[in-house]
Formats: C-alpha cells, sequence, structure tokens
C-alpha cells in the first residue's frame, strides 16, 4: 500500500509541475496567436487526461514489479 501511495503522488506532482508549464506557455501562445478561451482549455483537459492516463499505467506497472 505504502508504494502505490508513493508512486501515486510522485507521477501526480511530476505531472503537476509539467501542468504549471504547460499551462504559462499555452496561455501565452493563446494570447499570441489570438485564439479562443475554448481552445484553451480543450488543450488543459487534455493535458490533464493524458498526464492522469500515464500515471495510472506507470502505478499499475510499478506495482506489478517486485
Amino acid at each position: 500500500m505504502n508504494k502505490i501511495v508513493t508512486l501515486i503522488c510522485y507521477n501526480l506532482g511530476l505531472w503537476g509541475i509539467l501542468g504549471f508549464f504547460a499551462t504559462i506557455i499555452l496561455g501565452f501562445l493563446a494570447c499570441c496567436a489570438n485564439l479562443s478561451s475554448i481552445v484553451f482549455y480543450t488543450a488543459l483537459i487534455v493535458f490533464a487526461v493524458i498526464g492522469l492516463t500515464a500515471t495510472v499505467i506507470c502505478v499499475a506497472r510499478g506495482c506489478k514489479k517486485h
């Protein structure tokens, strides 16, 4: 159980930091390219879904290994 929690916290923390930088970069690009807020939020949601999916896959693989 401790290994699962550690892997989840590590992966979500990593994706949280990447998400922070992705928000800044996407916000800058959306502002400069004059994109609508729908495109900006859709890109952030897609990034979040990728991060959650990658976390689930990495935790599942990490828990199978001994």
